[in-house]
């Protein structure tokens, strides 16, 4: 299977309400600009859902009713996410579950589905670092002995930028 590594790409993450992109809201989205390999940017904005957060979510990611209840909604920041990541592939750790996210209010609103290309780095690490004991994003973490905090959308995309990084890096050295 023939990998397509880029240089230029945006890692983006989002917390949510639940696992269902249908009836659960997102309530972080969070997301680094990279161009030719380096960091510029950085967006990470916390979302009014318009519904409560479930204890469990709150003990996961942190994120309480109070810190979200005077922030914008997903119809006022999905357009400045979508500017920040223009034309750029993506890159996500299990990119069905935020692409689902995005495309599912983007539907909501009656706009155009999210086509960017998608890199999914839970693809990538099943192949590049076969010996993980998971591919979950905690437990690739902890084998590469990271020190970014969890559950919480830009750390998730360090991590995941991370990772990307590594597999290229790997997918190069198996060439070379």
């Amino acid at each position: 299977m023939k990998q397509n590594f880029v240089d230029s790409y945006v890692v983006f993450d989002t917390e949510t309400t639940g696992l269902k992109d249908q009836v659960d809201q997102i309530i972080e989205i969070g997301a680094l600009k990279v161009i030719d390999n380096e960091v510029v940017e950085e967006f990470d904005v916390l979302i009014n859902p318009e519904t409560e957060i479930p204890e469990i979510i709150t003990e996961i990611t942190g994120i309480t009713q109070e810190m979200v209840v005077q922030e914008k909604t997903i119809s006022e920041v999905l357009p400045k996410f979508l500017e920040f990541v223009g034309d750029l592939p993506v890159v996500c750790h299990n990119a069905p579950f935020d692409i689902g996210f995005i495309n599912a209010n983007l539907k909501r609103f009656n706009l155009e589905s999210f086509e960017n290309q998608a890199i999914d780095t839970v693809e990538l690490a099943r192949i590049f670092i076969p010996q993980a004991y998971n591919y979950k994003l905690e437990t690739l973490k902890k084998y590469f002995h990271l020190e970014y905090g969890s559950h919480r959308s830009v750390d998730d995309c360090k991590t995941t930028n991370y990772i990307y990084q590594e597999c290229k890096k790997r997918a190069l050295e198996r060439i070379s």
